[in-house]
């Protein structure tokens, strides 16, 4: 019984995954397609191949990042359903700095946009935080409408104010030089953007793990009334647990300005913010679960216009795939619970 209980948490993500893939294959044979040749092809072309392998680090980063900020609210007990929205302050952010702060070298011009980033995301984090824990205010209504104010907030800003002169359509500038992260891999668009997301992960389990801090938002997370008791500040974990989620998200659209698109778009984020989710409950509360699966989203989405041309296979296949992950997930947590 107590083998069961240790296994169960390993066991039931790789059984989710595993049953989204047979599910996955189905799909595929109904598009008229070879299921083995198809995931033969996303698998090869997003993992095995130089420039296949490099486009699944430049989409885990955003990923890696944001699923960071969805688990640390977790840990505390609060649901952070605004990454997406987190994600676009970030990129304002880090524009902004990119943009109007010149003359800077590249050592103290790419942290202090890193920053910028960070701050943007953490204050659109920390207000829901702030509303949970003075007001009552459920976090999970108001992550989710932030999201919505934010994407509408950076559409303004790169149709009007921050509009590149004769632009064809909505996009700033390009940010400096100066405050652009390097690429990591010749001629792909891997950038230094996922060894930060990595660098975050190590220093996110040192904080929840090795840390009283960490001990703090566990017991928070785990029993608020006790952790008050106990003489934790229930609240202001809360606000600090938000803020450090909207600063992790808020790296991912810093990441996605500074290392791939030099530029503010108005779609900055292709829904990344609401893949985080499913990567962190499918982690099952654990940071190097959530690297590797990370990895895997990042996989599906490089190597699905791949599968696309090659075996035929909608990219929708690869949607549906991800979303009986997340429900084949919520199964297995549902049935441990009972």
């Amino acid at each position: 019984m107590n083998r069961t209980k240790l296994l169960l948490p390993i066991l039931s993500p790789l059984i989710a995954v595993v049953s989204a893939l047979l599910v996955g294959a189905i799909l595929i044979l109904l598009a008229g397609a070879n299921p083995i040749a198809a995931y033969t092809t996303l698998f090869q072309e997003s993992l095995s191949t130089y420039f296949g392998f490099g486009n699944t680090l430049t989409k885990m980063t955003p990923l890696l990042f944001t699923s960071l900020g969805v688990l640390v609210a977790l840990r505390a007990g609060q649901f952070n359903i605004g990454g997406e929205g987190q994600i676009y302050l970030g990129a304002l952010g880090s524009t902004l700095i990119g943009l109007y702060v010149q003359g800077l070298p590249a050592l103290i011009h790419i942290p202090l946009t890193l920053l910028a980033g960070f701050i943007f995301g953490a204050v659109w984090g920390w207000i829901p935080g702030y509303l949970k824990a003075v007001r009552g205010v459920n976090e999970v209504i108001t992550t989710l409408l932030l999201n919505y104010i934010a994407i509408n907030l950076v559409s303004y800003l790169v149709q009007n104010p921050l509009k590149a002169p004769a632009a064809p359509s909505p996009y700033s500038p390009l940010i400096a030089k100066s405050a652009q992260l390097p690429i990591i891999l010749p001629q792909s668009l891997a950038h230094a953007g996922i060894l930060l997301a990595l660098i975050a992960a190590g220093i996110l389990w040192v904080l929840l793990v090795r840390s009283p801090l960490g001990y703090q938002i566990s017991a928070v997370g785990f029993n608020p009334i006790a952790a008050r008791y106990a003489g934790i500040s229930v609240e202001r974990t809360i606000m600090l647990v938000m803020a450090l989620a909207g600063g992790l998200a808020g790296l991912a659209g810093a990441s996605e300005v500074m290392g791939l698109k030099y530029r503010l778009f108005e779609q900055v984020s292709p829904g990344y913010g609401f893949d985080a989710i499913a990567i962190a409950f499918l982690s099952r509360g654990s940071v190097f679960g959530v690297v590797l699966t990370s990895l895997f989203f990042a996989a599906l989405r490089s190597g699905a216009n791949v599968m696309q041309r090659s075996a035929g296979v909608p990219v929708t296949v690869v949607y549906a795939i991800q979303g009986l992950t997340v429900l084949f997930i919520a199964i297995a947590l549902a049935l441990e619970k009972k």
